[in-house]
């Protein structure tokens, strides 16, 4: 027997903010603690009730206060005692505290309620509050807990996350809401908030969202409350641009992942039909789900075999509607007719991903079919003797059909997710004032800061 030694478990390091300060010629960082510096601002600015208008907005605080008690003990982070050399640089405490509240807000430690959104903390008016007092249920679903840790690789987080979140469908199809099961599969989506993704390649950032899509439609009906065989078509539009999730620091709604997926934005700004303004991978079509029983069932992808399973998820979408298309093209071949080719109908709702005519598309179509039936098709696209009848999409929502192929995914379930410590008390020094800052200088370590400069990779 081989005795294995298990390994000691490193310490997760903490949430940091590093700003770098440079001062008469010299560059110093100062790390500040998430959790210290929420539980410490927390005491320090007027959390009440505010009114906007008619609208009364419960457990809120002006912007512009927080700026201030920033402005305040920034100052004294970086100069401490002294205060002459805070008047050299009157400008800089503001700019720091300014990063703070940014930082903060994009974190999820607090979020905007009302007030501009271009500058929220240059208006007067901007009312937020803090994650832990906001009782609303907001678009963000997965925010309901702040990930106060480093994340794990991307693809590690998501493939977990939507795999699990598989399982729980099919075991709890009717009340999964109310298991206890969901509610640690909800806080551990959080871990999504600071994932990193600027080291994906573009193979990497397509299998990423991809999946991230259809863990997002998952987890909205799940809390949306949407029940199995319910009409779903009146609810799409809103549906898909209002639930959202924080990825890598920013928030991402089911269309702006759409937009990541299909770059339909950037192919609009080129001439259509040229080759900048094709779509770059079509087949990403049949592996997005809305949960209904027409939409494509959920796989999760890896980008080392992205492209052989997307191949395989296409060829196996597209074949339901065979037979059909083969009884078709036998009665033209036999009464020299017009051949009336079915199609499914995300080849009308997103025509341009396919191709700029009718016989672009019917040939994309017939590329993933058996060369038989393919050669066929293929010639009645050259002769254009054909029309296309759009197949009937059913709206009605089955969760469970959509979740069947789980067992593409990983073999094992997600670990179970950490819990978050509630944020220790606030250090401070001889005069009681908090101790938010640790100061090193450019030669020195840093903490782990999790995404400093958080950037969306382009696509």
């Amino acid at each position: 027997l081989k005795l294995h030694r298990r390994k000691k478990k490193e310490p997760e390091a903490p949430l940091c903010i590093r700003i770098q300060v440079h001062t008469d010629g010299l560059t110093e960082a100062l790390l500040f603690n998430v959790d210290t510096l929420a539980a410490a601002i927390k005491e320090g600015v007027n959390i009440s009730d505010n009114r906007t208008f008619l609208t009364v907005h419960a457990r809120t605080f002006r912007g512009f206060a927080a700026i201030e008690w920033l402005k305040l003990h920034a100052h004294k982070a970086m100069f401490g005692d002294r205060a002459d050399q805070g008047l050299k640089n009157p400008h800089l405490a503001k700019n720091v505290a300014m990063l703070l509240a940014q930082k903060l807000l994009a974190v999820g430690i607090m979020r905007q309620v009302t007030g501009a959104k271009d500058r929220p903390f240059d208006d007067p008016a901007s009312l937020f509050r803090f994650h832990g007092d906001d009782t609303e249920r907001g678009p963000l679903l997965n925010c309901r807990t702040i990930w106060l840790h480093v994340a794990r690789k991307p693809m590690d987080v998501v493939g977990e996350l939507l795999y699990t979140m598989q399982k729980l469908v099919l075991k709890h199809p009717k009340d999964l809401a109310a298991r206890p099961e969901w509610e640690d599969l909800w806080n551990a989506t959080a871990e999504l908030q600071l994932v990193n993704i600027n080291n994906l390649d573009r193979l990497g950032l397509l299998a990423f969202f991809l999946n991230c899509y259809n863990l997002v439609v998952l987890h909205a009906h799940v809390v949306r409350g949407n029940r199995e065989d319910t009409d779903f078509q009146s609810k799409k539009a809103s549906f898909v641009r209002e639930n959202q999730y924080m990825i890598a620091a920013y928030n991402y709604s089911l269309v702006e992942i759409e937009e990541r997926l299909f770059c339909r934005t950037l192919r609009a700004k080129f001439a259509r039909g040229s080759d900048k303004s094709r779509c770059p991978e079509p087949r990403v079509h049949f592996a997005l789900s809305l949960g209904c029983s027409s939409s494509p069932n959920i796989r999760i992808y890896q980008p080392e075999t992205l492209d052989e399973d997307l191949q395989r998820t296409a060829q196996q979408f597209l074949l339901a509607n065979l037979p059909k298309n083969q009884v078709a093209l036998k009665h033209a071949k036999s009464t020299g007719g017009v051949a009336e080719i079915s199609l499914h109908k995300v080849f009308k709702w997103f025509a341009d991903d396919f191709g700029y005519s009718k016989q672009e598309i019917v040939s994309y179509y017939a590329s993933f079919l058996p060369p038989n039936v393919r050669n066929d098709i293929m010639e009645v696209a050259m002769s254009s003797n054909f029309t296309i009848k759009y197949e009937t999409f059913d709206w009605s929502i089955y969760l469970t059909k959509a979740c069947s192929e789980v067992s593409c995914g990983p073999k094992r379930s997600m670990s179970k997710p950490r819990k978050h410590k509630s944020a220790p008390p606030t250090p401070r020094d001889g005069d009681g004032a908090p101790l938010l800052s640790a100061r090193t200088s450019m030669t020195g370590g840093f903490s782990r800061s999790a995404h400093e400069q958080p950037q969306k990779p382009g696509g």
